[in-house]
């Protein structure tokens, strides 16, 4: 069960390297064949630095690179077998290229009881700032994570 307690703290800042090989394994994965996420020389010629981010990449960052998904849960005491991730969102303020290092602020913004027919839900939102090397903040995110009591 979500410790209500910790509405307003959060983790411990976490960094990732944005590396070129991951934007690629994405782009393979989700099957998406624009030369922008995959040629560098596309990307130049739209005018971006090199290769930008996609728009889901920071998901991996949160859940596979970082694991940070996971300590969130360890640190709310809320059990992996309950969870269903209701919504996410992305503010992006500037642009993720390769060789970025971020680093991310995540906060347990609110954590909200909720009586439904089925029984009890915590409704815990997670926010996270993103700043990169050059401490320009780079992207907002929130997520909003459903914990269902037994």
């Amino acid at each position: 069960m979500a410790d209500l307690s910790k509405q307003g703290q959060g983790l411990p800042p976490f960094t990732v390297e944005v590396e070129r090989v991951k934007i690629r394994e994405l782009v393979n994965a989700i099957g998406d064949t624009n030369p922008l996420f995959l040629e560098k020389e596309a990307a130049l010629s739209e005018r971006y630095y090199d290769i930008p981010c996609p728009p889901t990449f920071i998901t991996l960052a949160f859940q596979e690179f970082t694991g940070a998904y996971f300590k969130a849960f360890e640190a709310l005491g809320v059990s992996l077998q309950n969870v269903l991730h209701g919504e996410e969102t992305y503010e992006y303020l500037g642009e993720i290229y390769p060789g970025d290092l971020l680093t991310c602020h995540m906060v347990f913004k609110s954590i909200v009881e909720k009586q439904t027919k089925s029984g009890s839900m915590f409704l815990i939102t997670l926010r996270t700032r993103v700043t990169n090397q050059r401490s320009e903040e780079v992207l907002k995110a929130t997520s909003l994570i459903i914990e269902r009591m037994a």
